[in-house]
């Protein structure tokens, strides 16, 4: 589970207290957990696959989340990463220093496509939508500002225990890669090419049950180095395009250092997650789709040196089109 995941380009964003933060929040939080009990019972198809479904372990005693089945080697994901901000900025650039507010969504899609040792990363879309004025002309439309454009595929490839690029690539693709290639693994869990290294035990669950996840299984949910608790309740049954799924409502926080991402940044964050749904895959050790209402705050490092950090309130959207090949 990845909670922040936005690509402000070239930002420096310096802290408010954190009682400010929470202070901000609170007035924004009903209005978010409104919004995500629409989704309640909507994941975008509600019937599974059904050759999906026959390998679902389910009796009248409960189902397991499964992950004895061979994982496949070959998987194709396409990711939209949606997140509404509400919150305080300053931003510190060699050019100086500006102090504001953030307000808005990004929006992000991009693919991932693995065939055992080889993997290609390709960004379809990264923007930020600034929100339309209250009481503005009705014509008023929302601007939309394109962080980076859309990439061609990055081809990485398999070497031993590492990984490299494909083919010889631009003095830029070529720095990006060098940032990545030594997390790369990580990189391809959260992505959901790769299954997660700890999941649910061999235990039968039902509609109701509760479950902590502690520290030391923090992995299940959180990739990287992570320290926290969140607590999940199994909802419902449902599926995201097509692949069944348990539906768990959490809350809980945690904090994660240096966890990396495709732009080649690496952020550190402390997060509360008020209120959620994640939807499980009952096949594979998989998180296939997100909705929170959190309180963040984050630290952010990309290329160049520049640095991010912000503190907000943000509603977060994540769905993985998840397909074997």
């Amino acid at each position: 589970m990845k909670l922040h995941y936005f690509p402000i380009p070239l930002l420096c964003l310096a802290a408010i207290s954190c009682d400010k933060a929470k202070n901000f929040a609170h007035h924004a939080r009903s209005a978010v957990e409104g919004e995500l009990a629409k989704h309640v019972g909507q994941s975008g198809d509600s019937k599974p696959d059904p050759e999906l479904q026959k390998l679902v372990d389910q009796t009248p005693d409960g189902v397991i989340f499964r992950k004895d089945l061979p994982f496949p080697a070959r998987v194709e994901v396409k990711t939209t990463r949606i997140e509404e901000f509400s919150g305080r900025r300053s931003e510190r650039s060699e050019l100086g220093n500006q102090v504001g507010v953030l307000k808005g969504t990004f929006t992000n899609v991009s693919k991932l496509e693995r065939a055992d040792d080889k993997v290609t990363y390709t960004l379809i879309q990264s923007t930020f939508t600034e929100p339309v004025i209250k009481g503005a002309d009705d014509s008023k439309k929302p601007v939309i500002k394109e962080l980076f454009p859309p990439s061609k595929p990055m081809v990485f490839m398999k070497s031993g225990s590492s990984w490299k690029l494909a083919v010889n690539a631009d003095f830029h693709t070529a720095s990006l890669a060098k940032s990545i290639t030594p997390v790369f693994d990580q990189l391809l869990v959260e992505g959901t090419v790769n299954p997660r290294p700890l999941w649910f035990a061999k235990k039968r669950l039902k509609i109701g049950d509760k479950i902590t996840v502690s520290e030391k299984s923090l992995p299940m949910l959180v990739t990287g180095d992570a320290k926290g608790n969140l607590t999940l309740k199994l909802e419902a049954f449902e599926s995201v395009k097509g692949h069944p799924c348990g539906v768990f409502s959490t809350t809980g926080s945690f904090k994660r250092n240096q966890f990396p991402d495709f732009d080649g940044s690496l952020t550190d964050e402390d997060v509360t997650v008020e209120s959620g749904r994640l939807w499980l895959s009952l096949l594979h050790p998989l998180i296939l789709k997100e909705e929170t209402a959190v309180i963040q705050t984050i630290s952010k490092g990309g290329q160049g040196g520049l640095t991010t950090r912000i503190q907000s309130s943000s509603k977060v959207s994540v769905i993985r089109e998840w397909k074997q090949l």
